[in-house]
């Protein structure tokens, strides 16, 4: 974001002095950063952003004609337990063009930062996108690696949770 919103929690879905939750399908994501020791890495600090349902940005540079929502955060971050632990509770993005060839499938943004390890950008997809396998930035990579930033979500409690877990390396 160019500027921060009031609200710098990993509670996107409820905006600080708004009356109304954001639009869209609520999510819970959840997740472990290790090293490649297999380590938890304690108090990593993650930023995530994203598109609200309809797709746009809240963003300037956005030329997405969709409905931004007023009351969705766009950007979130938490902070690592000493299980390298952290969760957010955000929505499902809408997709968005790209360009007038290219659409871009749901996604989420990840940054992940920590004095011990060089800082990590990743994006997170959504299993059983059909867009997923037109999506020129996933594609870039080998199927291996694609598998790792692709995540099924499943139904508890009447929530709906993904598991995103990191890598630092060193």
């Amino acid at each position: 974001p160019l500027t921060y919103p009031l609200d710098q929690d990993n509670d996107l879905t409820y905006v600080k002095d708004k009356s109304q939750k954001a639009k869209g399908e609520i999510i819970h994501i959840r997740g472990i950063v290790k090293d490649e020791r297999c380590e938890p890495v304690s108090k990593a600090a993650i930023e995530i952003w994203q598109a609200c349902a309809t797709g746009r940005y809240n963003h300037p540079r956005d030329r997405n004609p969709a409905e931004l929502d007023p009351n969705f955060q766009y950007w979130g971050k938490a902070t690592t337990n000493e299980q390298g632990e952290y969760g957010f509770k955000t929505i499902k993005p809408g997709s968005y063009p790209a360009s007038w060839f290219w659409t871009r499938p749901p996604h989420i943004h990840f940054t992940v930062r920590s004095p011990k390890y060089p800082e990590l950008t990743t994006q997170m997809y959504f299993s059983g996108e059909p867009l997923n396998d037109k999506d020129r930035l996933l594609q870039d990579h080998s199927k291996k690696e694609q598998e790792k930033c692709i995540v099924i979500f499943y139904q508890k409690k009447q929530k709906q949770f993904g598991e995103f877990n990191l890598t630092l390396k060193g």
